[in-house]
């Protein structure tokens, strides 16, 4: 009885040994990312569009990429009376939030990180896919992490892992944790 025991663990095992995810699997998974030119945003104003293309940026898409295109926002970022977009930009694998500020041509960048930090295993295991997502916060949902917030920021996810959120304050971005 002890050996079919032995012999079951072992045959379930040898599935999941043979499924493990080698270090090409996730070079593959960063290097097939969906990354999207600034050109399938057509919602973008045009000084951003061109500002993207300019800098060579892509905007990566978390998985599973469907038909809704995401990391492009619009809100009030820096401040209730100005309306601001927020891009994440890839470039060389690289990504980072830009904001553009209103009409203006100053642009902030916050939170650069390799893309390859935000794979993750999805799809029950059998896939590895990108998994950072830009969404609007709310000045409502800001007050709970700073009190006299009153305008929007970006909540910048590792979808179904953790967030930071990032809020702009005397001309300066701050990070907390989210709090997922």
């Amino acid at each position: 009885m002890r050996i079919v025991g032995i012999v079951f663990l072992v045959s379930l095992a040898v599935p999941f040994l043979a499924a493990q995810l080698t270090r090409e699997d996730w070079s593959r998974a960063d290097e097939t990312v969906v990354r999207l030119k600034p050109d399938a945003f057509p919602n973008l104003p045009d000084h951003v569009r061109v500002a993207l293309a300019q800098r060579g940026c892509t905007i990566p898409q978390p998985y599973p990429a469907g038909a809704e295109k995401k990391n492009v926002l619009s809100g009030h970022f820096v401040s209730s009376g100005t309306a601001d977009w927020a891009v994440l930009c890839s470039h060389r694998r690289r990504s980072s939030i830009l904001i553009f500020r209103g009409h203006s041509a100053r642009v902030d960048s916050i939170g650069d990180e390799p893309d390859s930090q935000y794979l993750q295993v999805v799809d029950e295991g059998r896939k590895i896919g990108y998994s950072r997502l830009l969404t609007v916060a709310t000045a409502k949902q800001v007050r709970k992490h700073f009190a006299h917030a009153n305008h929007d920021a970006i909540l910048d996810s590792f979808t179904g892992k953790a967030s930071l959120l990032w809020y702009s304050s005397g001309g300066k971005w701050m990070k907390v944790p989210a709090g997922d």
